[in-house]
């Protein structure tokens, strides 16, 4: 499962977080990992047999601050780990596949404001509504969202929890038993008492007139992942010239069109790779940064600026990246790659 969704493995390694705040990185308590708050940032170190990933998670309603601290903090982390992680920034919405694989048996749950810092919370509103999603990897997401009969969908299970904690999991034509099984399981979560199951159709008055009314929402079948409708390209980014230029490199791809003077693009639609070269000087690196997020806010072909943008640096390359580059070298990048090879073909 993990080549066939763009996964460096099955999210089975060590995971560690920690929420972002103005005195550093605060670790979470691993019994609360798999729960984001819309007003906190995160940082998640993943560890596993062929490096580190860190992902950054940025909530919907964070604030200026936290995101400027987490990129910084994420930086930092990285250089405690020898500079070698892959850097993956995530925005709430749009965990890629292996980010959700990270917990285990338990779905991610991402709650639409709020925080998880002591003392920081508000009270929660009295009616919630809770969306279970399970992606084409299999993989099962739960997000709240705006308790209103629009936001449903005949595809996906669903939790209300409605005043006084009462719960009802309202199943979706088109929804699986993992995500009925989620919607179970966020019922756990918030204790929700006397649970009631509804199958679509089977609505009661009081059912709608906790979602604000009975209007229109999302029936249609939903349609299959368009990622592989959409080429992958690659751009060299440089500023030999003087000035800070990028170049699309054509055909297909090995390692040769990696030049490690350079920072490289890689648009595989789902995310960008930002490819950093050992010897691309800083305008090239900070340049690359601000390119990658403006091509994916200005693509005309309609590209959700949610889009990750990863970060790798050369020689740290992960499977999800090399896929992409015909017969890849790892030892290519090793400082005696070169007098290997000539000893092998007893050149003195």
């Amino acid at each position: 499962m993990a080549a066939q969704y763009n996964m460096v493995d099955d999210g089975t390694g060590e995971t560690q977080i920690w929420r972002v705040e103005s005195s550093g990185r605060v670790a979470i308590d691993p019994k609360e990992y798999g729960h984001f708050y819309g007003g906190d940032c995160y940082i998640i170190l993943y560890t596993y047999k062929r490096g580190q990933i860190i992902y950054t998670w940025q909530g919907s309603s964070s604030t200026r601050d936290e995101l400027t601290a987490s990129a910084f903090l994420t930086v930092n982390l990285d250089r405690s780990l020898g500079d070698s992680a892959v850097q993956v920034r995530v925005t709430q919405g749009k965990e890629p596949t292996h980010l959700l694989s990270l917990f285990k048996a338990r779905p991610l749950v991402v709650y639409r404001n709020g925080t998880s810092r002591h003392g920081g919370q508000s009270a929660p509103p009295p009616t919630r509504l809770f969306q279970v999603r399970r992606n084409l990897a299999s993989v099962t997401r739960i997000a709240e969202v705006e308790a209103a009969a629009g936001s449903l969908n005949s595809n996906d299970a669903y939790l209300l929890r409605m005043e006084g904690g009462r719960g009802v999991v309202w199943v979706g034509r088109g929804a699986s038993p993992e995500e009925e099984a989620g919607a179970q399981y966020i019922s756990q979560v918030l204790q929700c008492s006397d649970i009631t199951r509804f199958k679509e159709g089977q609505e009661t008055g009081e059912f709608w007139a906790a979602l604000g009314g009975k209007m229109e929402y999302q029936t249609s079948e939903r349609l299959e992942s368009q990622t592989n409708c959409h080429t992958p390209r690659l751009f060299a980014c440089s500023n030999k010239t003087g000035r800070f230029v990028i170049e699309e490199v054509p055909g297909e791809w090995s390692q040769d069109d990696l030049a490690e003077d350079d920072v490289m693009l890689l648009d595989v639609w789902d995310q960008v790779f930002i490819w950093i070269g050992k010897d691309a000087n800083e305008v090239e690196r900070t340049e690359s940064l601000k390119s990658a997020k403006a091509y994916i806010e200005t693509d005309p072909s309609g590209r959700d600026r949610g889009t990750p943008v990863v970060l790798v640096k050369q020689a740290h390359e992960p499977p999800t990246f090399t896929g992409w580059f015909l017969a890849w070298d790892a030892a290519r990048w090793d400082g005696d790659h070169v007098a290997r090879r000539l000893k092998s073909l007893n050149v003195q």
